[in-house]
Parts: C-alpha cells; sequence; structure tokens
C-alpha cells in the first residue's frame, strides 16, 4: 500500500468487504511477519478440527444396533414366508401374494399387532368353541414340518417383494381369507372382494 502513490490511492474504491484484507494486507507490510500471523490464525482452528475429530472417533459404535435391526428383519421376513409357505403352498402365485398381502395389512392394521411375527402367531377368543384359537390355523398345529424345497424359496420370494412393497397389490384392504371349503361364521358380516385359488378374500 504504501507504495501506490498517494495520488491513485485517493482515487482507488473499495467495496465494503474488503476492508478487512486491506487492514491484514497494511499489518503485514508493517510487521513482516506474515508467517506467525498466519500460524496464529491456524491455532483456534487446529484446535476446533482436533475436538470434532476426537468427539466423532470416540462415539460409541452403532454396529450392533444395525445388527440387532438386521436380525429382526430376517425373522420377520421369515414369520411371512413361513405364513405363505404353510397357508398357501399349494395355491397359485396369486394367491401366496394375496395371503402375504392380508398379513401386511394386518400389520398396518389397528386391531391388530404391529409386527409380522405377532401377526402370524397371533390368537384370537372363540366363543363357540370357547377357548383361544390362532388366526393361521398352522401355528397350532403340532409338529410341522420344516419349509424347504421349490415352494419354500417361492415363499421366501413372494415374502421378500411384499414386505418391500415392489408388487402391485391384488387385494389390498383384505384382513380375512378362508378356505372354499368351509363357511365360518365371521365371513357373514364382511364383503368379499376377491377369490384366488382356494381362497375368498374379505
Amino acid at each position: 500500500w504504501r507504495v501506490v502513490p498517494r495520488f491513485l490511492r485517493v482515487r482507488m474504491r473499495f467495496r465494503p468487504d474488503e476492508w478487512r484484507r486491506r487492514i491484514v494486507f497494511s499489518w503485514l507490510a508493517r510487521e513482516g511477519n506474515g508467517l506467525a500471523f498466519l500460524a496464529l490464525l491456524a491455532l483456534p482452528v487446529a484446535a476446533i478440527a482436533s475436538i470434532v475429530g476426537f468427539a466423532y472417533t470416540s462415539r460409541p459404535s452403532d454396529a450392533p444396533a444395525r445388527a440387532e435391526i438386521a436380525r429382526e428383519r430376517a425373522l420377520e421376513l421369515r414369520c411371512l414366508a413361513e405364513n405363505i409357505y404353510f397357508e398357501a403352498r399349494g395355491e397359485p402365485l396369486d394367491g401366496q401374494y394375496a395371503v402375504a398381502e392380508v398379513t401386511i395389512n394386518r400389520v398396518r392394521s389397528p386391531y391388530f399387532p404391529k409386527t409380522i411375527c405377532g401377526v402370524v402367531h397371533d390368537t384370537r377368543w372363540d366363543p363357540a368353541r370357547r377357548r383361544f384359537v390362532a388366526h393361521f390355523s398352522w401355528t397350532q398345529m403340532e409338529p410341522k414340518t420344516e419349509p424347504w424345497g421349490p415352494a419354500w424359496q417361492e415363499a421366501l420370494a413372494v415374502a421378500t417383494a411384499v414386505a418391500n412393497d415392489v408388487h402391485m397389490p391384488l387385494v389390498p384392504d383384505a384382513l380375512y381369507y378362508h378356505s372354499t371349503g368351509v363357511q365360518p361364521y365371521w365371513a357373514n358380516p364382511r364383503r368379499s372382494v376377491a377369490r384366488i385359488g382356494n381362497h375368498i378374500f374379505y
């Protein structure tokens, strides 16, 4: 700044945001110790960076929480696939999708448990039999065989598609179904929405 002729200095105009740069430039030119000044500026920045880095690295790992979520999701998917396998193994593919949809629809309904496994293994009081009865009868049958083979692989694929919501719903509002070979008392007041394979959906 000192080397700029006086007649030029009075004609130069600075923007309002340049006053900080002018002060720093003048100080550096006067003191001749720019490196020390820059080092002084870098100290608080380095301190803040080290504090943030320490806080970030000292946080507890969330890997166990992620592992637990993955385990629960795998268990829920298995419950859905088992329900498809034992309830609709011999049904056409659309019938298997519809059974899976009923299971998921119940999870979303306020009148049923909030998890897939809770829905699959839920029971209700049957006044005619005067005892608790499973919503899905296979859950009360003992012993049941372990799922296996192509039918199990198909049930897993259907369960994955419905759980991930990548399948166009066939019975979007259905909460109930039964085999065409029976006429349960609870079906009378409900509206039938589809018949797929050997099941009627309500």
